[in-house]
């Protein structure tokens, strides 16, 4: 459990006689702070910034690498949506610039001893951007419609714990679960856990998020304008619950082509841009007017098996193929700069991580495990990949080439992102046929539950488990880690898992954890980049 210890801001005054003298130094002093420490609240456009003292831009302009492809918050499942809706709205919890898990629209928040009671007492005065009170009753709709199975909404695994919610008050809200939920404060800090006005849930249902009138949340920044594949604006919520942001207006350009990207912040066309080439990395440093910041995210690069045939279905055949595998070439060739070698099934920034080290190419080992397994002359295999993927075509090529030392062939199987991804959910391994197959993993609540428990349980179809794992007791530890409210018992039932699924009983091939690349012109200050690779302007101001 985790309560917000809200600290209110104090006002001083100052009484009595003040010599002239005093005063003077005083104004003088004042003078120099009100130029050099305004508050979030004062810094708006044509006003100091608070860092350098410099003037504030009105609009700072942003390039990812793909448009957003819908705003309602309990349905987007790609990146960029995601990002945009981190602007628009609040949710009860969120994460903080240092990853930990602060109030948004909460101020504070409890759980029950027993921990099947989740209480939470909202901020007073919190509006959405159509002038609709944030209130329990608003909140409670939210979640009746992510959790009622008739609207099928993508989200609603991350709710699926909660049995009832009860309003107490215009300002208190409890939610009740069938059973402790360890990770309920992570769930409550998703995207999908935004909060939607009532009247924009009342009029468009499960059209949302498609128009800008159905846009309309409580957070930082209001939609204005998007015209799809062009360009999207955000503008300043000024009412807003938190601390006004420094900037009027946030511009979202898409641009797909890396190159057209790179060529417009080099230019000043765009001022942040993200989806970096790797091979750019170097260049892109040596400009004098860029900053390249790299950061861990969440997310890594595998290749999955099929478990459910042979030879796949062994895991010592599972436990050889790793081996087989030079991880190091394949970052220092085709990633540099870009990532690092995984160290286990989950990345660094994701709670509940354990560093097993990296796996190192022994094809020694990997030939004698496949002998053991009774595949001495090696197997034919196929290895699905896409382009969706960076240079998903060239690591597939690069994993066919070191499976060749150990024996195994394997036919390189090309696919369009929909039709390769439209395989991976709901169908019964008889229908699926994917072999070796690309994938990439990024739990959103930066908890292990999500990026164990939810992609390798055992289920009878490949719902969430694509490649059809099942083992026993890593089932039995990432159950008991769910509903383990001590975070050190629950830290061991991860390390266990982790040795299971990334060494024992190999669900994947694990290549690499990817870093976040952001470059932006000098200029634009306090951009928050979040492991959820997640690029947010709340905070952030461009100097004139």
């Amino acid at each position: 459990m985790k309560l917000l210890d809200l600290k209110i801001g104090r006002n001083s005054s100052m009484k009595g006689h003040i010599k002239s003298k005093i005063l003077l130094m005083l104004l003088a002093f004042i003078l120099f702070v009100s130029a050099c420490g305004k508050t979030s609240e004062d810094s708006t456009e044509g006003k100091s910034d608070s860092e350098s003292g410099s003037e504030v831009a009105d609009e700072i302009v942003f390039a990812p690498n793909t448009d957003a492809q819908n705003l309602d918050p309990h349905v987007l499942n790609d990146n960029t949506s995601m990002q945009v809706s981190k602007m628009i709205y609040s949710a009860l919890l969120k994460y903080d610039e240092n990853n930990d898990i602060v109030g948004d629209v909460a101020e504070d928040w409890e759980v029950s001893d027993d921990g099947l009671e989740w209480t939470f007492y909202l901020r007073d005065g919190v509006t959405f951007h159509d002038g609709a009170k944030l209130d329990a009753e608003a909140v409670k709709k939210n979640f009746e419609r992510v959790l009622d199975e008739n609207n099928a909404l993508v989200h609603r695994a991350y709710f699926e714990m909660i049995t009832d919610i009860e309003v107490i008050d215009d300002l208190t809200i409890v939610f009740k679960t069938d059973e402790p939920f360890a990770p309920f404060e992570a769930h409550m800090s998703v995207t999908g856990a935004g909060i939607i006005s009532p009247n924009a849930i009342d009029e468009f249902g499960n059209d949302l998020g498609q128009n800008v009138d159905s846009i309309i949340g409580s957070g930082p920044y209001k939609i204005v304008e998007w015209n799809k594949d062009e360009q999207m604006v955000l503008e300043r919520f000024d009412d807003y619950h938190g601390d006004t942001p420094p900037t009027k207006r946030i511009v979202y350009k898409p641009i797909l082509e890396d190159s057209t990207r790179l060529i417009a912040l080099e230019t000043g066309e765009v001022d942040v841009i993200q989806g970096i080439p790797a091979n750019e990395l170097e260049r892109l440093e040596s400009l004098d007017n860029v900053v390249v910041s790299s950061e861990i995210g969440n997310g890594n690069r595998f290749f999955r098996f099929d478990t459910s045939k042979a030879p796949l279905d062994d895991p010592l055949v599972r436990q050889a193929i790793p081996y087989a595998v030079d991880r190091n070439a394949i970052v220092d060739n085709l990633f540099p700069g870009a990532a690092q070698v995984a160290t286990s099934a989950i990345t660094s920034s994701v709670w509940g991580y354990t560093d097993l080290g990296p796996i190192p190419q022994d094809i020694e080992k990997a030939k004698a495990l496949l002998k053991e397994a009774g595949y001495e002359d090696g197997f034919d295999i196929k290895i699905s990949t896409t382009e969706r993927y960076a240079l998903g075509i060239e690591l597939a090529e690069v994993l066919s080439e070191q499976l060749k030392e150990v024996g195994i062939t394997a036919q390189i199987d090309v696919r369009e992102w929909t039709d390769i991804s439209s395989e991976w959910s709901g169908l019964t391994p008889d229908e699926f046929d994917q072999g070796i197959f690309i994938m990439g993993g990024a739990p959103p609540s930066l908890d292990a539950d999500r990026g164990l428990r939810a992609n390798y349980y055992t289920s009878e179809t490949n719902e969430l488990n694509y490649g059809f794992y099942s083992n026993s007791e890593y089932d039995e530890l990432v159950n008991k880690a769910k509903s383990e409210i001590d975070p050190e018992k629950r830290q061991e039932l991860y390390d266990r898992a982790q040795e299971i699924i990334y060494l024992e009983d190999p669900a994947s091939i694990w290549l690499f954890d990817i870093f976040i690349l952001v470059a932006q012109n000098e200029s634009v200050k306090d951009l928050n980049i979040s492991p959820l690779t997640m690029i947010t302007f709340e905070k952030a101001y461009k100097e004139k």
